[in-house]
């Protein structure tokens, strides 16, 4: 039995966007203010103050983001619950701007999908016109090398294999 490994949201990454957020709201407020221009202000304003409200959120947010087992991986964005290493046939690394994921390939793909909300199935769904798998784990915000991540994932799903 190894030590788990759990991984949390950035806080100075969150804490970065939301003061960001809050700036672009603070221009609304100046745009109502001093231009009388209400329609872009209001829309500014609400944009990105729902934007700094996720950002708090997330700054705040003291629950593990990503928990890696001698059983599996959570990833608690996700939505699934744990995979077990068992499960995991494959892993790749995909990045879009700069934000990377390792995509999963598991078997009973359906049974996992079958866990998520209508609206999280359709996005799930989604991911595999942007070249990911319906099953990826997003790193945005967490502080770890999505290769090493790749690596281990490999490692730990083929020794699962050999041993079941």
């Amino acid at each position: 039995m190894t030590e788990d490994l759990i991984y949390y949201n950035s806080r100075k990454r969150h804490a970065l966007l939301t003061l960001g957020a809050l700036a672009f709201v603070a221009m609304g407020v100046f745009m109502i203010v001093t231009k009388g221009n209400w329609g872009l202000g209001l829309i500014t304003i609400v944009f990105f103050g729902a934007g700094a409200a996720v950002g708090a959120w997330q700054f705040l947010d003291t629950r593990p983001r990503l928990r890696i087992t001698d059983e599996g991986i959570l990833d608690r964005t996700l939505g699934v619950g744990l995979i077990p290493w068992t499960d995991i046939t494959d892993a790749y690394v995909r990045s879009i701007n700069q934000e990377n994921f390792v995509c999963l390939h598991v078997r009973d793909e359906q049974a996992y999908l079958s866990r998520l909300s209508p609206l999280k199935r359709k996005l799930a769904g989604a991911n595999a016109a942007l070249g990911f798998t319906p099953l990826s784990i997003n790193l945005s915000g967490v502080d770890l090398n999505p290769e090493q991540l790749l690596e281990y994932i490999l490692k730990q799903s083929a020794a699962a294999q050999l041993q079941s």
